[in-house]
């Protein structure tokens, strides 16, 4: 959350619940997403620094070319209004 106040910094790391290191580095798994029949899109924070490899990465894992959005690793809480333009404007 690079650019948030240091206090809010650490009120969401306090909030937040670890996930297992094993989803960064293992294929993804269980059915392809694609085939549930809703539309998929992946928004991906042009200021994303948390992510252990690139998010393009991730995003193929899904299927869906990622759509570059203003914000960080939180960009629902850093840049709300930009995220929510973003999913509105997709089809």
């Amino acid at each position: 959350m690079q650019g948030a106040a240091p206090e809010v910094q650490q009120l969401v790391a306090d909030l937040l619940t670890p996930m297992p290191g094993d989803y960064f580095l293992d294929p993804a798994e269980g059915p392809a997403v694609t085939t549930l029949g809703i539309p998929l899109h992946y928004l991906l924070g042009d200021e994303d620094h948390a992510l252990p490899h690139p998010g393009e990465l991730f995003a193929q894992r899904a299927g869906p070319t990622p759509i570059a959005v203003p914000g960080t690793h939180e960009g629902l809480l850093t840049h709300p209004e930009e995220i929510a333009k973003a999913i509105l404007a997709v089809d």
